[in-house]
């Protein structure tokens, strides 16, 4: 494992393992206590970021680390969140994640998809950086497609002319299982607006109802698993397979 995250001040024993970060000074985000804070700095004309992780302890000097290349890092964002737990020692740990991000344009619409990137994370006399990716997991979507082509199409679909697709994923706590790192749960809802639209269909063929004009949830693709670290292959694994949703998730 990498080198421990030692800090004076560790996050409180109650907070649970995964952390809300806060606004810090400028475009910083820390830990509640300010104890720890991490940035991605925003350089890019398009408003990514840039490829080095700004990590500065609040008894230290900012430290500079390079972030791994992945193929869906269009643009790179901070997870907004650090999990925390400790080994047998008592030690503190983190967990640190970095959101890839990728956009697409086409005639009358767009979207765009991010992915979840975990890594472990050290701080120990100036020996920062990123240890093993330890999750790589859908994280977001959202996709505008064209769906009206002429008057009619207008009119058959109640002017609602574009086909609306969303998809979001959140991690919590699961129940401890006595794990290296915890356990966590990973849910993903997918909706659609209108109800009735499916992305692998031919939507403006139909008459929509205005009881259609609703954002609704995708049964198919709104669902739950539980993340579990497995030393072996040391990484995070779903408790069982994930449906396929890149109806979602891919621009």
């Amino acid at each position: 494992m990498l080198l421990p995250l030692l800090l004076a001040a560790a996050a409180p024993v109650d907070a649970g393992p995964v952390i809300a970060l806060v606004k810090g000074e400028g475009d910083r985000q820390c830990l509640p206590d300010k104890s720890l804070c991490l940035e991605i700095p925003v350089v890019a004309e398009d408003g990514g970021g840039d490829t080095a992780l700004i990590v500065t302890p609040a008894d230290g000097e900012p430290t500079t680390v390079p972030l791994p290349e992945y193929d869906d890092a269009g643009q790179r964002e901070l997870w907004p969140n650090l999990i925390a737990f400790k080994s047998d020692d008592g030690a503190q740990h983190y967990l640190v994640g970095i959101l890839g991000r990728q956009n697409a344009m086409y005639s009358g619409g767009g979207g765009s998809a991010s992915r979840l990137h975990l890594y472990e994370f050290g701080l120990e006399s100036g020996a920062t950086g990123l240890g093993e990716e330890v999750l790589n997991v859908v994280w977001g979507g959202s996709l505008m497609i064209r769906a009206c082509f002429s008057e009619q199409d207008m009119k058959d679909r109640l002017e609602a002319c574009h086909d609306e697709y969303d998809f979001s994923a959140t991690l919590t706590a699961a129940p401890d299982d006595g794990g290296m790192f915890p356990a966590l749960t990973y849910r993903a809802v997918a909706t659609t607006f209108p109800r009735t639209s499916r992305r692998s269909e031919d939507n403006s063929a139909g008459k929509l109802k205005r009881a259609d004009l609703v954002r609704a949830e995708d049964p198919a693709c709104t669902y739950d698993r539980v993340l579990r670290y497995n030393p072996a292959t040391s990484r995070y694994e779903m408790d069982r397979p994930a449906p396929e949703c890149s109806d979602y998730t891919t621009p």
